[in-house]
This record gives structure tokens, C-alpha cells and sequence, in this order.
């Protein structure tokens, strides 16, 4: 696409952008051809989800579903010590695909998902049992990462190890990792059951060569008090880490699918929300290392604030709030940048 605008002459890339997509002429009149190439690509992009999602949208309505689709807003009572309110996603399985959370509407809010609103009681009512105070929280000291496990994203790994290293040193904090090769079970059994803890995966997929989902599940009745066992938000920065699905969905054109029953979408991101956790960030499809890697970085810098005596708690920016700020640092902005999605409800760094 971009082969094919290079050959268009700047006049006609400003009246393109001009009259299609609503551009103020003064705001590109001084640019050069390179960056009205990319504002045009830009604009392309996001006409094309809108459009996608609004088929998405008129389809599901058509067949019935547009009941199965609800927003929530986080209850007032809980959130105290959130810089927002929180809109809640309650998607079926015919547009939990889409990233709503990019629309304009939704872009600059905070905004999370979960399969059933019982998910959210669940973990306010758990956290409220163990700390008197119903927003999880995470503890900027105890973060745990899996850093290129299987040792052949060597760029994204010196990319992000010292980046991660600067984040945790300039605070005093010394962060828990395995850089390059597979963590045994004990490391992820002690991250995941770590209370007010952070466990960050960056590898292929969601990690379940490192830990499978069967093991994730057992997380929730190692506890006695009822309480589900993993106690760690998790950030799985993977191609597809986030994308949920059903097991029998055929390959074949759906066009041609006649009354099909599926089961219900499943995925690693519902693994970690259904044993506990209280947060869980996935992409919903496939991603580039490099623009993903920048996301990752200013994800966690955002999120792990510098803390002086001044620091705050009262008003930390959540991580489904930072998810939705850190797109800024994605070069394909709605191609890489829309991918990461947050389910679950927000935790504040404290």
C-alpha cells in the first residue's frame, strides 16, 4: 500500500486527506510527502476498524446477539483510589475479536473485559477479604519476568532486559528473572501465587510452554480459605496471548457453517483470570517484536512510576489505563498498537 501512495503527487495525498477522512488542510500544508504518507495510512487504518467493527456490530444484531453484549461501570464504592471509573466489556463470542477499546469513544478511558460480570465480584469481594480494601494493588518490588524463554527473540531480549533493569535500579529494587531460557516450575508457581505481585511474559504466545494453562487452573484451589490461588496480575506480551476462541471453530469459509453448535471461546488470558488473577494483559493477535517491545517498555514505565517521597498511591494510573496510554509508542499504531487488551479489573501500583 504505502509502494502505491509513494507514487501519488503531494497535492493529491492532501486532497485525500482533506476530503476523505476530514483533515484540516493548515495541519499538513508545511509537511513533506514522507509524513503525509503516514498520516494517510493512518487515517486508512482507522477507517478500516471502524468499519469492521461496525459490520461486527450490525451482524450480531441481525442474529440476536446484541443482548449477549453489555457494558458495566466500575462500582462507585470501589473506585476510590482509581484516577477514573472503569467501563467493563461484556463481549460474545462474535465480537470479542474486535478492539473496541481503539475506537475514539474508548481510546482514552479506562476500559477492561471480562466473560461475566461474577469475574469482577469475585475479585473485589476476594481482595476486600484479604487487604480491607477491594482495588487490587500491585507491589512495584515484587515483579517477576520470563524474558525470551526460548532463547531466539535475541533482540527483543537486549532490548528489554536493560530497559527492565533501569526501571527496577533506579528505585532500588532488584526484579526476579530468567532471561533466555525456560523458568522452572517453582519460579512461576511462587510469581503467580505472590501476592500484590506482577508476572510480565515476553515470548512467543502466552507462555504456555512455560506453564501450560492446565497448570495455571490448578492455581486456583491450592489455597484453604476459599480464596483462588493465583494472586499475581500478569502481563503476557506474546502474539496472540490474548486472543480467545473455541476449540471446534472450523476452518473453513464461515459462510457456509449451517446451525453450529461451538463451545464457548477459551484462551491463556481466561486461564490466568479464572485462577485469580486479578488483571491480565494479552494481545489479540499477532504482533512485530520490535513495535511490541516499544509498547512493553512504556507500558511498564508508565505503570511502574518512579516513586519519591512525594509518590501517591491515590493517584497511580491503573494498568488498563496504561495499557490504553502506551499505544502512543507503537509505529503501527492500530496494527500493533490495538492488539493489547486488559481483562479482568484495574490494579493500582503502590
Amino acid at each position: 500500500e504505502r509502494s502505491n501512495l509513494t507514487k501519488l503527487t503531494v497535492a493529491v495525498i492532501k486532497s485525500k486527506l482533506v476530503s476523505q477522512f476530514g483533515v484540516k488542510g493548515q495541519d499538513v500544508k508545511k509537511m513533506r510527502k514522507a509524513e503525509l504518507i503516514d498520516i494517510l495510512l493512518s487515517e486508512m487504518e482507522n477507517s478500516c476498524i471502524s468499519e469492521s467493527i461496525e459490520e461486527a456490530t450490525s451482524t450480531a444484531e441481525e442474529h440476536g446477539h446484541s443482548a449477549a453484549t453489555e457494558t458495566a461501570r466500575y462500582p462507585r464504592e470501589y473506585s476510590h483510589e482509581l484516577e477514573e471509573p472503569c467501563t467493563i466489556l461484556v463481549l460474545d463470542e462474535h465480537l470479542l475479536r474486535f478492539p473496541f477499546e481503539s475506537m475514539s469513544m474508548l481510546s482514552n478511558i479506562t476500559v477492561t473485559r471480562v466473560p461475566s460480570l461474577p469475574f469482577v465480584l469475585a475479585t473485589l469481594l476476594e481482595t476486600e477479604s484479604l487487604h480491607s480494601v477491594a482495588t487490587p494493588k500491585v507491589d512495584a518490588r515484587k515483579v517477576k519476568y520470563v524474558l525470551d524463554p526460548e532463547s531466539n527473540l535475541s533482540e527483543s531480549a537486549s532490548t528489554l532486559g536493560p530497559a527492565l533493569n533501569s526501571i527496577a535500579s533506579k528505585n532500588g529494587w532488584e526484579w526476579e528473572q530468567v532471561v533466555g531460557q525456560m523458568p522452572s516450575s517453582e519460579f512461576m508457581s511462587q510469581a503467580l501465587l505472590e501476592e500484590n505481585g506482577l508476572y510480565l511474559y515476553c515470548g512467543h504466545g502466552g507462555g504456555e510452554k512455560a506453564f501450560s494453562r492446565s497448570k495455571v487452573e490448578e492455581l486456583m484451589a491450592v489455597r484453604d480459605d476459599g480464596i483462588r490461588g493465583c494472586r499475581a496480575s500478569v502481563v503476557l506480551m506474546g502474539c496472540s496471548s490474548g486472543k480467545l476462541q473455541s476449540v471446534n471453530t472450523p476452518k473453513e469459509n464461515p459462510a457456509r457453517r449451517v446451525h453450529t453448535m461451538h463451545y464457548e471461546p477459551e484462551g491463556i488470558a481466561l486461564s490466568y483470570l479464572f485462577a485469580g488473577a486479578p488483571c491480565v494483559v494479552g494481545n489479540l493477535w499477532d504482533v512485530t517484536d520490535r513495535d511490541i517491545d516499544r509498547y512493553c517498555i512504556t507500558l511498564m514505565e508508565d505503570f511502574i512510576q518512579y516513586q519519591d517521597d512525594n509518590f501517591s498511591p491515590m493517584i497511580s494510573l491503573s494498568l488498563a489505563k496504561c495499557v490504553a496510554n502506551a499505544r502512543r509508542a507503537c509505529k503501527l499504531r492500530f496494527i500493533v498498537g490495538s492488539a493489547p487488551v486488559c481483562y479482568g479489573v484495574p490494579v493500582v501500583c503502590s
